[in-house]
């Protein structure tokens, strides 16, 4: 009675620490994993903004203006072929003026923003494949240099967590944002703050005259519960040859940027793009199976064959179905957990 005892005792505290290890892994997973990902995506599309720079014949980001001094040479963009007469800006206003979006192709790079912490490429789209990626633009609100409220989403504790350090900006913090078309400088007007994530209101163009910016993440850390918002405005911007604008088809459902955010669409991209993916609970389900059929495997391999041999022969295919595993749990679980 007591030798099965203590076999039972051993045999629950020794899968209590596969458990354990398992979900340490995970976390490592989430931590580092998933910024190893976003880092090798970020190298190819700071490599693709570098090369569309050179062919459009933009200055580099290194003869940006110094956002120690807000600049007062303001280039305007061409006029577009349309008919229509793009909104104008106010003497103070230093901004590109024009209100037409470029055509980008979804997940494919928009700028690079220059935090005070670091530097990240801009994709375009919220989307959870997106922001994988990187800082991702809200396709339904304005480009950074037009006219109206150009807002990003961000993670804030996984892949590469761009905007981990979101809540250390404080009024009168610089973001620099660089475009095809010119550098542009933001300085924060509030200090962030906390919002429900179906807020819609914050993507918001309010002022239709003035160049403002948004950012989002997740709040508080380790949780998508909320939205942290930042807000700044424009000070200086800087264009030197800019590329010209095409009027793209808005997609099925959504407005262009210069005639506002759709509401559905906004909301969508508030919601979605920082929760958790709903379509991966059945593979993550079907690898958390595999995962114990080739683990069950492995543990009566080496019980009855007890040699090294054996213990890394079930090592090789258990890792890979692992990381499968956190893969697919990842994506359930809020983007910011």
């Amino acid at each position: 009675m007591r030798e099965r005892l203590r076999r039972t005792l051993g045999g629950a505290g020794r899968t209590l620490i596969v458990v354990g290890l398992l979900i340490l892994g995970f976390v490592a997973y989430q931590l580092w994993g998933t910024g190893l990902v976003t880092a090798r995506d970020q190298h190819k599309l700071k490599n693709e903004f570098a090369a569309e720079l050179a062919h459009a014949g933009a200055p580099s980001s290194s003869s940006a203006p110094s956002t120690s001094a807000p600049s007062t040479t303001v280039t305007t963009v061409p006029k577009s072929t349309s008919t229509s007469t793009p909104p104008t800006t106010a003497a103070s206003s230093p901004v590109v003026g024009s209100s037409r979006a470029p055509a980008v192709a979804d997940g494919a790079v928009v700028g690079i923003i220059h935090l005070p912490w670091s530097s990240y490429a801009i994709v375009q789209g919220t989307t959870r494949d997106d922001l994988e990626k990187g800082p991702g633009h809200y396709p339904a609100t304005v480009y950074p240099g037009q006219l109206g409220n150009a807002a990003i989403a961000g993670h804030r504790t996984t892949y590469l967590h761009p905007f981990y350090d979101a809540d250390s900006l404080h009024i009168g913090s610089e973001i620099r944002i660089d475009m095809l078309w010119g550098h542009y400088t933001y300085r924060v007007t509030k200090e962030p703050y906390a919002v429900s994530p179906s807020d819609v209101d914050v993507v918001a163009t309010h002022d239709p005259a003035h160049a403002t910016l948004t950012l989002t993440t997740c709040n508080p850390k380790y949780s998508a519960r909320q939205r942290l918002v930042v807000q700044a405005t424009l000070v200086a911007a800087k264009s030197e040859k800019p590329k010209p604008f095409v009027k793209p088809k808005p997609p099925a459902g959504q407005q262009l940027a210069s005639d506002g955010p759709a509401p559905d669409t906004t909301d969508a991209s508030l919601k979605d793009g920082l929760s958790g993916d709903t379509a991966s609970r059945t593979p993550t389900l079907v690898w958390g199976v595999l995962l114990l059929l080739v683990g069950a495997l492995w543990w009566w391999g080496y019980r009855h064959w007890r040699h090294p041999f054996t213990w890394f022969g079930g090592l090789v295919p258990f890792l890979p179905v692992l990381f499968a595993f956190y893969v697919y749990l990842e994506r359930v679980l809020p983007a910011g957990f």
